[in-house]
């Protein structure tokens, strides 16, 4: 079944690197559609230490203000503090909205406190681990937040953590947000109009079939998911924790490691495209997406 452990190449791409960094001025705009005119460009500042028995590493792809944007950028830097922890800010005065744009200062506050946390706890994880086990393994805890997709008037941004701190497996959260560029709204499931004549869970079941077909060379039909969905969910698919997510396709439905399913099943996760999702959507998305 699929295992989503996609920031492990960034993981050793860091590994390359010595000692804490910043990075600044590095514009990116992956997975934007080339007819927007006002894309959103993001900066990206990281941090990163590493030592002989973990590693910490802080990856986020800040919005970079302008004269027009300056409401979304403090609505997705303010999601951005409370992703990395809701503490940046707490015992300083003044415009919150100004204490967020100063970005390297932010960073700074949460890798200390990720380090920090690594620091207190992983020495006395390393020493438990038996001698025979410690051969090339080494703790980490990565964190990364970037600019996923974008539309005219939205725009979707995904954390994702991982950290491995010895024991049969890590761990691997993925989170995020779409944000409306006009106000910085965040986007919830509260968009989706839960019709009784419609078929909204029959779709999301085709969706999650597909997602365990992928990796499953003897086929996969839906009278199998009562066999890797938790009892809980194979009968009514509840919405994912995370918020919908915008994409240019359509809406990602994303669950993370024993949401509704064990974790060798991964985090399952599939597109409902704007066709099949608008007779479901509410006046507020429509206009959003221009359906």
């Amino acid at each position: 079944m699929k295992r989503n452990f996609t920031c492990f190449a960034l993981l050793l791409a860091l590994l390359c690197a010595c000692g804490p960094k910043e990075v600044k001025n590095e514009p990116t705009e992956a997975n934007t559609p080339k007819q927007l005119t006002d894309t959103l460009v993001v900066n990206l500042t990281s941090r990163y230490m590493s030592d002989s028995t973990a590693t910490s590493a802080l990856n986020v792809a800040f919005p970079v203000a302008n004269k027009k944007n300056s409401t979304l950028v403090a609505a997705i830097n303010e999601w951005i503090s409370e992703e990395l922890g809701g503490t940046y800010g707490d015992s300083i005065e003044g415009d919150y909205a100004k204490l967020l744009s100063d970005t390297a200062a932010l960073v700074d506050h949460y890798f200390a406190a990720i380090k920090k946390l690594n620091d207190d706890n992983w020495k006395e994880m390393a020493e438990n681990i038996q001698p025979e086990d410690r051969q090339g393994m080494q703790l980490f805890d990565s964190i990364s937040i970037t600019k996923t997709a974008e539309g005219k008037d939205w725009v979707t941004f995904q954390f994702v953590n991982e950290v491995f701190q010895g024991g049969a497996h890590g761990s691997h959260l993925v989170f995020g947000q779409t944000f409306r560029k006009s106000d910085g709204r965040r986007i919830g499931w509260d968009i989706i109009r839960q019709l009784p004549e419609g078929n909204l869970q029959e779709l999301m079941r085709k969706g999650l079939v597909s997602y365990f077909a992928a990796d499953n060379e003897e086929g996969f039909k839906e009278e199998d998911l009562e066999n890797v969905l938790d009892e809980s969910a194979r009968y009514y698919i509840p919405m994912p924790q995370c918020p919908p997510l915008f994409t240019s396709e359509g809406i990602l439905f994303l669950y993370n490691q024993y949401e509704i399913a064990a974790y060798a099943m991964g985090l399952p996760s599939f597109v409902l495209t704007w066709e099949e999702l608008k007779p479901y959507l509410n006046v507020t998305a429509k206009r959003l997406t221009g359906l």
